[in-house]
């Protein structure tokens, strides 16, 4: 039989756990949301891919009249991952 201290430990990992699939399922629909507005993000840049005569440098074709909406869900992108990857790390030092 448990002690009253026991069943009290085992309630607070209990609570805890159900805590954390909470935060998992909001951080789930977050990135779910995320993926859904790049996606309509990329879909508006339907421009015809158009060669770009460049300099010999391999930036030199994000200049391209077509390119602008690739490189703003690029950097959306970006800062998401770097936003969600800070949390995780921040999260399992704690």
């Amino acid at each position: 039989m448990r002690t009253d201290t026991e069943r009290i430990v085992l309630l607070h990992a209990r609570a805890q756990r159900l805590e954390d699939q909470k935060k998992m399922r909001i951080w789930g629909s977050v990135s779910l949301c995320l993926f859904a507005v790049l996606l309509a993000a990329l879909v508006q840049t339907d421009v015809p891919f158009q060669s770009i005569v460049s300099s010999g440098f391999a930036a030199t074709s994000l200049l391209g009249e077509s390119a602008g909406g690739y490189v703003l869900v690029a950097v959306i992108s970006f800062v998401a991952a770097v936003c969600i990857t800070a949390y995780c790390i921040r999260r399992r030092k704690n």
